[in-house]
């Protein structure tokens, strides 16, 4: 069996070092840091946006309040059955009633803190004050403008 050496010399495919090849790509140390700092910022970022998602819930609960108070005052401004709203301090919901049909809604992130009724059929709500404590432990104010349209107010 013949074996051809191409004049004795070693074809220069076999004969190339890995060591002086210039390699493009990672090494395992390079791949390591980059991880490392990528959970860094996510372990950051996760925390802040769940009291962003908290946030948003409360936002969300006080347009809903803020909503469901202006079409009760319009409801009652119409000359329809005065709808009353109430408050029970420590509770993480509020009452309508209207004409015998109670509906509650949720304060998502909220609870009350001051007990209220109110009687859209006084028409006179300016003296009203509704507060409401998130779990941060920031309160929100709830006032009537002159013209009885509400104003809510991180305190």
């Amino acid at each position: 069996m013949l074996i051809s050496t191409f004049g004795g010399k070693i074809p220069m495919l076999l004969k190339e070092s890995w060591s002086n090849k210039r390699e493009t790509g990672f090494t395992l140390l390079e791949v390591m840091v980059v991880l490392t700092l990528i959970l860094l910022v996510v372990s950051l970022v996760f925390p802040v946006s769940g009291t962003l998602h908290q946030r948003l819930l409360i936002k969300l609960s006080l347009d809903q309040l803020e909503d469901d108070l202006l079409v009760l005052r319009a409801q009652a401004l119409g000359g329809d059955e005065a709808p009353v709203i109430s408050f029970e301090p420590g509770q993480a919901y509020y009452r309508i009633e209207v004409g015998g049909t109670e509906l509650k809604r949720q304060l998502s992130g909220l609870v009350i803190a001051t007990e209220t009724k109110i009687d859209f059929s006084a028409r006179n709500m300016v003296s009203t004050v509704l507060t409401f404590r998130s779990s941060q432990d920031v309160n929100y104010e709830v006032t009537f403008s002159d013209r009885g349209e509400p104003v809510i107010e991180r305190k």
